[in-house]
């Protein structure tokens, strides 16, 4: 998608050589999209991407600032999924769901979606910064509600403090526990720690399992 776009951009002159060797040595120091790093470098507008993709990939285009979205039909998409392709679902029609994306070309997250939910993936295009703070608009008052956002914290937190510890040690416990038991210990281990936020988030999202990936 980061080459693709840089070729579009420059393609329709949107930008020049220099800048796009200038966005991606951003990319590479700061992380992330490519087409964000245009934005914040005040290389190119947000819209201005968009539009270039509509034309290119003949998708429609939408201004997600403009429309209040159901929630109903954002949760059809997990978060870690909307996060993941930076996608939010925006209507559905029958058995097909719009779904708003940065890239239109990404076919596996319209697979992954469309196995997810049963439905047709219809795609519109819509900027990054729009997306993510649909995003967190959308998503994060569902998170707030179900205090998966502090949990998230202190698993974050807790890998944090597991940088750099080299001896670990496994304690067993055939002890049930619930949400109230995990928020109350106060252990010492950070890999304990990091264990018990990893369940105390599950519990709050209401998760069936965890997938751990390095």
């Amino acid at each position: 998608m980061a080459v693709r776009l840089g070729e579009l951009l420059l393609r329709e002159k949107r930008i020049t050589p220099v800048q796009l060797q200038e966005a991606m040595a951003h990319q590479r120091s700061s992380g992330g999209r490519l087409g964000l790093c245009l934005v914040k470098l005040g290389l190119v507008k947000d819209d201005e991407i968009t539009q270039v993709l509509s034309r290119q990939y003949g998708v429609p285009a939408i201004a997600l600032g403009s429309f209040e979205l159901d929630p109903a039909i954002v949760g059809l998409v997990p978060v870690e999924t909307a996060v993941k392709y930076l996608v939010i679902p925006v209507a559905r029609s029958g058995s097909a769901l719009t779904l708003a994306m940065a890239d239109p070309t990404n076919v596996f997250a319209m697979d992954d979606i469309k196995f997810m939910t049963g439905l047709q993936i219809e795609p519109v295009v819509a900027s990054e910064m729009a997306l993510r703070e649909a995003i967190a608009r959308y998503y994060g008052r569902a998170a707030a509600a179900g205090g998966a956002t502090a949990s998230s914290d202190a698993v974050t937190r807790a890998l944090e403090d597991l940088s750099g510890e080299e001896g670990l040690e496994l304690v067993g416990n055939s002890e049930p526990a619930d949400a109230s038991t995990l928020e109350g210990q106060d252990i010492e281990a950070p890999v304990i720690r990091l264990v018990n936020a990893l369940m105390l988030s599950a519990i709050h999202r209401g998760a069936s399992d965890i997938h751990l990936e390095p």
